[in-house]
């Protein structure tokens, strides 16, 4: 893992700061605190990161809001703490733009393990670029942009995984258990409704930009990715 990567954690609770903060270190990565919302949206503005680390209930300004905010201007990818009586927030949470959550009580380590996943998804690569195309749909699987009509979508790096896993899959139904485990991982604690978050957030940001392709939901069993003629 690069040596320079920089992690964002917010949340309330210094414990959880110190936890994640030791395993991220072993690691060889670093940490930088916010323990409030406007802290964390401040040091956004003023630093650079390369992911961060969210608690959905902190003081001030909740990590709704600061998702919510950090989406205006930023494709950062965000992985989301939440207790686990608040499904809601985190499927509102996922919503507006989270890449990927934890419930609380969880282990420090495997919060490092999803922040190292993800961080491998989204670091760009300098060979072997590849690239998917579906009429005046592009994907640069490794840079994770995406263009309609050669104008750039801004997708979070879980959209782009998940669009390019329909995308391959072309005129194929594919049912919502097999998305999930193909795009999250086998490990991942969540459920279906992730995926129709997803593709919900796609289709108003990719899907509506262009007649030329559609994404269907087939009653009852998933999703299909069509380009028109």
């Amino acid at each position: 893992m690069d040596q320079n990567i920089t992690v964002l954690i917010c949340d309330d609770n210094i414990a959880v700061h110190e936890s994640i903060d030791a395993y991220l270190q072993a690691e060889g990565m670093k940490s930088v605190s916010a323990y409030d919302g406007e802290e964390a949206l401040k040091l956004l503005q003023e630093n650079h990161y390369d992911l961060v680390v969210l608690d959905i209930m902190m003081p001030g300004i909740f990590g709704i809001d600061v998702c919510r905010e950090i989406r205006k201007t930023s494709d950062i990818p965000i992985i989301m703490l939440s207790a686990r009586s608040e499904e809601m927030d985190r499927i509102i949470g996922l919503e507006i733009g989270a890449d990927d959550y934890l419930a609380k009580p969880f282990s420090p380590r495997e919060v490092v393990v999803r922040i190292k996943k993800m961080l491998k998804r989204v670091q760009p690569k300098k060979e072997n670029i590849h690239y998917l195309k579906a009429g005046n749909l592009s994907i640069d699987l490794d840079g994770y942009e995406i263009l309609v009509n050669n104008q750039e979508i801004e997708l979070t790096p879980k959209e782009v995984e998940l669009l390019a896993f329909l995308v391959k899959n072309s005129g194929k139904v594919i049912n919502r258990e097999e998305l999930l485990y193909k795009v999250w991982g086998y490990d991942y604690a969540g459920d279906t409704r992730t995926v129709d978050t997803l593709i919900k957030r796609i289709r108003q940001k990719v899907a509506k930009a262009s007649p030329n392709f559609s994404i269907k939901s087939v009653y009852g069993v998933g999703y299909k990715f069509e380009v028109g003629v």
